[in-house]
């Protein structure tokens, strides 16, 4: 009973606040010519705080229609027009009232007029959607992340993504500059929003004179354009913290600004597995399995990362025809991985198990420099210079024991292994672009890409294994393994676009690419002896050489507005050399291909179709037969070809303005005419295994992604939106078991939802629930290969405290109920984090946080491949509590 008059009282409180926001405007927009005007930004902004409540841009007509607008309160109606002067209505709205604004006619904007009484607070500029963060409030020390989240159209997540209409933002720039282009969330979450004065959400066409038909496929970029008294400015932030369990975390960004020069350093040291430069723990990833992540667990950062960077980013325009970037970035990352693996084989009426316990330490430094240059010879040329150097090495050791058995009782193998692993990498790579248009519009550009990589490696292994069905052999090994390796990449690309009208774009092109790919090994084994043995008989000695020659033709048509049709056609000449360094007699292919794509484009809809050839992967040749293991020989597999592959893709892309609505969705299908997949047979009467990659038949993929969201109240004292995100996949891929070929479907995603109330800007409370899926199932039945379902839910909520006699509180709880062992077991996990700031030194705060609370965080994964199906249980971050301090400075040169 208590609990149906909690949900009247909410029902009742939630439609009266709906009842106060029933009004609606609708007009139409006329130019000082009395044509109809589109794309005219009309705003509607609350006169007691200057704050914008909703926004439209009017269509081909004119027209526009604003809904679900606040009664009883002044209201300022501003439309504005980069051709036109803004126009102003004060307006005072009454309950149920539609006022009807028909016939608006914009003033012409007058050359002589010096002084601009008034700045929209939103307008489109050309293409550029402007927000004028003055009209948008946010709190003392806030970030640009809490800016953008209150900016009609833009959809800040937790994981500090951004999405503009359906559409996810690629890069954040300041003053249109790059600021750590590796991490968008440095900027958003670094930068203080009071430094801001609009900001730019924009197409990014780049600098190129290009004519571009069809802009939505365009990159999107939010451009922070600074407040002049801040353009030339010192600012940035320190923070430290120190942990249970040892933990901690520290790291600094400074910022000098001076007009055409940027300088920024950025420099961070923790061991919390912490991904990027972020301060706010609960509204970010953090490492791998936090509470937040709802989305598919990304496996490669396994275990407690303890990690350093330091990096500096100068900036510097010259006389305005020359653009520079310099980058300098170093990073140590060291892991250290603790795992426990079980796992099932089936062999028809014949089952074994294992269990494998392993300890993993590896640590990578890298430096990287990056120079760019951009100069403009004049309004129709430029050429420009994106180059990169980095080095890594890296160092690894690896340990652990492993055991096999059978019906409980039989045993089949055991034994120890460890490793060492050190080597390292040099890379190289270069963007050089020029172009010119001329007189007729004509426009030629040329590219060239070089990529070069050179890496070594040494490996040393030693194992002690028992045999037990070969008469209880136990065999000593060791091995030593030297590699170097070549991956060289060589591109020139030609292209002249004529302007044939302005609804008909056509592109001739010519591409000349080379790829080179060689490793070279040298072999040191020993098998219950005393000396090693030089085994290069058995050295994976390879190299592919490839050279394509593309000539090729695009149309871009708009015959009829809001329709755009792209279509080309390509010849392509592909030669393939591979070589075995007396291995195996060399061998080469050439072969010919006609490549066709197509674009079909209808407002928001697009439906393509492409296809291109792929070359024979490197990883999978094997160039001789490898019998360096006692009970396991791998046998050649030296040669595949080429494979096509082709994708139709279909999406859908809207933001409704008047409902508050974004919605998109992406689903596309590929298929390829063949595949590479794995053969292998075993002995179960002696536990010998052989194994190789082989060639197969076709195989198809599918793919799926859409969002949502709804803003239902937007006001300055609540805020109620939706939002949901679905992504799937499916891929297929044959193997081989003792002459049984299979074909197993895997179909992977997740789905996240979330609802966002927040009052006053002070409680946001945001319960929401996830669900991913891994799950395998195989086309034909058989004892051999097993389906298996990988799912998790997460269902949980955040809840945000902004301002408690000047307490910040954060708190998070997830529910995880997932697989927790080989049998397919469930159990259920509860992780709670919490942070509690408070303000010092002006502009400084004190955190106090805790993570995992109830010391139950969990990295594991269930998997099924051919006919074997495994569990793996990782060491994961847990419980720590943590005491922090955050500083910003800020020195304009100004009192």
């Amino acid at each position: 009973m208590n609990r149906f008059i909690l949900t009247l009282i909410y029902l009742v409180f939630f439609v009266n606040l709906f009842a106060q926001n029933n009004a609606e405007i609708r007009g139409r927009v006329f130019d000082a010519n009395s044509s109809a005007l589109e794309k005219a930004t009309v705003s509607l902004v609350s006169k007691s705080d200057s704050m914008v409540l909703t926004y439209a841009l009017t269509d081909a007509k004119g027209e526009f229609d604003l809904v679900r607008l606040p009664t009883g309160k002044p209201l300022l109606l501003y439309i504005s027009h980069v051709n036109s002067s803004p126009f102003e209505k004060n307006i005072l709205l009454k309950a149920g009232e539609k006022m009807n604004l028909d016939s608006i006619k914009m003033k012409a904007n007058a050359i002589e007029e010096v002084l601009i009484t008034a700045v929209a607070p939103i307008r489109m500029n050309g293409d550029t959607l402007e927000f004028k963060a003055d009209y948008f409030k946010t709190r003392p020390n806030a970030s640009v992340e809490e800016l953008l989240k209150l900016l009609p159209g833009l959809q800040v997540n937790v994981d500090g993504s951004i999405f503009y209409q359906g559409r996810e933002v690629s890069g954040v720039r300041v003053n249109n500059k790059d600021f750590f282009a590796q991490d968008l969330k440095i900027a958003t979450r670094n930068l203080d929003a009071a430094l801001i004065d609009v900001v730019q959400v924009i197409k990014d066409k780049g600098e190129s004179k290009r004519e571009i038909t069809d802009e939505s496929e365009l990159p999107i970029v939010i451009n922070l354009k600074m407040k002049k008294e801040f353009l030339k400015a010192d600012f940035g932030k320190f923070y430290g913290g120190a942990a249970t369990r040892d933990r901690y975390e520290s790291g600094a960004l400074m910022n000098a600004f001076r007009d055409t020069l940027q300088v920024s350093f950025i420099g961070f040291a923790n061991n919390i597995n912490r991904q990027g430069f972020d301060y706010a723990e609960l509204s970010q990833y953090g490492g791998y399995g936090r509470a937040e992540n709802n989305n598919m667990v990304m496996y490669g950062s396994n275990g407690l990362m303890n990690q350093m960077s330091t990096g500096v980013n100068v900036n510097y325009d010259i006389a305005k025809k020359l653009k520079t970037n310099l980058m300098y970035n170093f990073r140590r990352n060291n892991n250290y991985n603790r795992s426990e693996r079980d796992g099932k084989n089936f062999y028809n009426d014949i089952q074994e198990e294992s269990s494998s316990s392993s300890n993993e330490d590896n640590t990578h430094n890298t430096h990287e420099i990056r120079a760019f240059a951009r100069y403009h010879i004049d309004t129709t040329a430029q050429i420009s210079f994106d180059g990169r150097l980095s080095s890594r090495a890296y160092n690894s050791t690896y340990g652990g024991f492993s055991q096999r058995w059978r019906d409980t009782t039989i045993p089949v193998t055991d034994g120890t292994y460890e490793s060492s692993n050190g080597g390292g990498s040099m890379n190289y790579n270069h963007n050089l672009y020029g172009e010119k248009k001329f007189k007729n519009k004509w426009l030629l550009s040329l590219r060239q890409n070089l990529n070069n990589t050179d890496n070594n490696s040494d490996r040393n292994n030693a194992s002690v294994t028992r045999y037990y069905l070969q008469n209880d052999s136990v065999f000593d090994e060791q091995r030593r393994t030297n590699t170097n390796g070549v991956n060289f990449s060589l591109n020139h690309h030609l292209n002249l676009q004529i302007p044939l009208s302005k609804k008909i774009n056509v592109d001739l092109y010519t591409h000349h690419d080379l790829f080179d790919e060689k490793s070279i090994e040298g072999i040191l084994n020993k098998v219950n002896a005393d000396e090693f043995t030089n085994r290069n008989d058995v050295a994976n000695n390879k190299r592919i050489k490839s050279q394509q020659y593309i000539a090729g033709t695009r149309w871009n048509i708009k015959p009829i507005k809001d329709v755009t049709l792209i279509f080309g056609m390509q010849w392509l000449n592909l030669h393939n050399q591979f070589m075995y360094y007396q291995k195996l007699p060399d061998k080469s292919n050439q072969h010919h291909y006609w490549l066709a794509d197509a674009s079909l484009g209808y407002k928001s809809l697009n439906l393509s179709y492409n296809s291109s050839i792929q070359r024979p992967s490197f990883y999978q040749i094997v160039a001789v037969d490898v019998d360096l293991s006692p009970n396991y020989v791998t046998y050649a597999s030296p040669y595949f070809e080429n494979v096509k592959e082709e994708r139709i893709n279909f999406r859908y892309n809207k933001y409704f303005t008047k409902s508050k609505m974004n919605f998109s969705f992406n689903a596309g299908v590929s298929w390829k005419d063949k595949d590479v997949a794995h053969d292998q047979t075993y002995n179960p009467q002696t536990s010998f295994g052989t194994g190789y990659s082989y060639q197969t038949a076709g195989v198809k993929n599918y793919n799926f992604s859409g969002y949502f969201s709804k803003s239902f109240v937007q006001s300055k004292v609540w805020n109620l939106s939706y939002n949901l995100r679905l992504h799937a996949y499916t891929y297929q891929n044959y193997s081989r078991i003792n002459g049984e070929e299979n074909l197993g479907s895997t179909i992977a995603g997740d789905v996240s939802n979330t609802i966002n109330l927040s009052y006053k800007n002070l409680i946001t409370f945001s319960p929401s629930y996830g669900y991913n899926l891994n799950q395998t199932t195989y086309k034909y039945s058989s004892e051999n290969f097993r389906d298996v379902n990988n799912d998790r839910h997460n269902l949980g909520a955040t809840l945000h405290f902004h301002n408690l006699k000047k307490f910040k509180l954060e708190t998070s709880y997830t529910l995880k109920n997932q697989v927790m062992n080989i049998n397919s077991g469930r159990e259920n996990l509860h992780l709670v984090n919490a942070s509690l700031y408070y303000p010092v030194f002006g502009k400084g705060e004190l955190k106090l946080s805790v993570f995992d609370l109830l010391n139950q965080n969990v990295s594991n994964y269930f998997y099924t491949y051919g006919n074997s199906t495994g569990y793996s249980s990782n060491l994961s971050l847990r419980q720590y509590f943590m005491l922090g301090l955050v500083y910003k400075f800020l020195n304009t040169g100004k009192k």
